[in-house]
């Protein structure tokens, strides 16, 4: 079909804005990731101090500010909104999927940068994490952009691609600190290796790009350090850098073989096209280009399998290259192993909500419960029928074999969107953080005094109510936010707000 050929890549453009910018603002800020950010953000700016981060006036040493830094320009262009504190992220991300096309394109051809670029926007762990409140779709877009500059580097002298390949290192190490000076590091070693090549490790190391990155990325670090001194070096290096891979950091531990099911269920619908791609290993590992990208994405799912902390997001760092691995798959082999794995995912998720009736009796969480009860209210008839449709548009893309693998794949990766950004995504954000939005408004009209946080920790309520509370068991007189079973052996306690197991209740002194 003639509207679909890549001579038009409006189509692409299309979903690429679609997949990161629709609903943007749709769903509250999830806890405790994108409430940390936003709340360290407000309290910048609160503050008047941009250096250094707070959280319920606690210092912060976990990300360095880049992030904080552009939600605070973007809530100035519109306001204090959900929508704001997620605007950066999917900028970064459309500045991501920007790059990919184009360093693709130069590298292997139109087509392989229409699929990897279309991949890459679908698949179901970058929609959910390009355009989060977070400072990872900002790391994965300087990561990519250093990454492709990297290899143009090591293959000849280029020196825009050398300034352009410190320039984006500094980004990501003020967006997330050493990860992005460890994985273009870790892959240049290992690239040197497997090509007995040691002449463009000098090309790398060029003076002037060193230059350029402590000019860029050395500033805040000193700035930081001259005010927090020698507990931001214990906080931010060694408890938040070097002891996430020692040991599991906040409890996220998991096996050697964590990333295995976070990488088919991450990369779905095109989870069996990556799969395939990765099964020519003896001929990615004897192309120079592919060769790269294969050890990218080698590394950070080796060097993460063996953290002592475990988080999902983690392995999207190596996302990039296996979508060109993917991409050059798809374009030789002329397959589009996408209809079954996409038909498990949607039926997993039309499924998951009606069948949580039949777990109940086996929950013994009183949250939990309370949490699941409330999915009926949140998915209904029209849920499912939308669910159903959408399932009966893949079973058609699935069949309909003289239509092109472009516009199939985009077809399957828009039905993917819509089911994530559009159903799953605000219902999940109704269901958990709903209540906490709510509950924080209340108390922002109440201007109680004594304002406690019970049990769990929720920064999302700081940054909507506006207010700082203290971390304790509650008194007499206190103002508590909590969780219904948590206030047990308070009988006489004034319920201001209840919703989903959340309650914010006044204790009568």
């Amino acid at each position: 079909m003639k509207i679909f050929s890549l001579d038009h890549r409006w189509w692409l453009v299309g979903i690429v804005l679609f997949g990161f910018f629709w609903n943007l603002g749709n769903a509250p800020l999830f806890d405790e990731d994108e409430g940390f950010f936003a709340e360290g953000t407000r309290e910048m700016a609160l503050r008047g101090d941009f250096i250094a981060t707070y959280v319920n006036q606690e210092p912060r040493f976990d990300k360095p500010p880049l992030t904080n830094w552009l939600q605070y320009l973007s809530a100035q262009l519109l306001g204090w909104t959900e929508a704001a504190m997620r605007l950066p992220s999917a900028l970064a991300a459309l500045g991501w999927m920007l790059l990919l096309y184009r360093f693709v394109r130069r590298a292997l051809g139109e087509r392989e940068a229409f699929f990897a670029t279309l991949m890459a926007t679908c698949s179901l762990q970058i929609t959910i994490i390009g355009k989060a409140a977070l400072a990872d779709s900002l790391l994965n877009a300087f990561l990519a952009g250093a990454m492709f500059c990297l290899y143009e580097v090591l293959q000849k002298v280029t020196f825009k691609y050398l300034l352009a390949f410190y320039g984006f290192t500094a980004l990501g190490f003020l967006a997330k600190g050493p990860i992005a000076v460890l994985v273009p590091g870790a892959v240049t070693g290992l690239y040197l290796l497997r090509w007995r090549a040691w002449k463009p490790l000098l090309r790398v190391l060029h003076p002037l790009g060193m230059l350029l990155f402590l000019g860029l990325a050395l500033p805040w670090y000193w700035l930081q350090y001259r005010q927090m001194g020698q507990a931001f070096i214990d906080g931010f290096f060694f408890n938040h850098n070097l002891n996430r891979f020692q040991t599991a950091f906040e409890g996220h531990y998991g096996g050697v073989l964590y990333f295995v099911p976070v990488l088919l269920l991450g990369t779905l619908p095109y989870t069996a096209v990556v799969l395939s791609a990765l099964g020519q290993v003896r001929r990615l590992w004897a192309d120079r280009y592919l060769s790269f990208h294969l050890l990218w994405f080698g590394f950070v799912f080796v060097f993460f399998s063996f953290s002592g902390t475990k988080l999902h997001h983690y392995l999207v760092y190596g996302y990039t290259p296996l979508f060109v691995l993917g991409a050059r798959y798809l374009v030789e082999s002329k397959r589009l192993p996408v209809m079954w794995p996409a038909l498990a995912l949607l039926l997993l998720l039309a499924g998951v909500p009606f069948g949580l009736p039949w777990v109940l009796p086996y929950v013994q969480d009183a949250y939990a419960v309370a949490v699941m009860q409330g999915a009926a209210a949140e998915f209904g008839l029209p849920y499912l029928l939308t669910m159903g449709l959408l399932m009966g548009l893949v079973v058609l893309v699935g069949f309909r074999k003289t239509w092109s693998q472009e516009l199939r794949a985009l077809l399957v990766g828009g039905v993917l969107l819509v089911t994530v950004n559009g159903l799953w995504m605000p219902r999940l954000g109704n269901l958990l953080q709903r209540p906490i939005k709510e509950a924080a408004l209340l108390a922002k009209e109440k201007d109680d005094q004594r304002l406690v946080v019970l049990d769990h920790y929720t920064p999302s309520f700081h940054f909507y109510s506006g207010r700082f509370a203290q971390e304790r068991a509650p008194r007499p007189g206190d103002t508590v936010l909590a969780r219904k079973d948590r206030l047990v052996d308070f009988p006489t306690k004034i319920i201001l707000y209840e919703k989903y197991g959340i309650v914010l209740a006044r204790l009568p002194d």
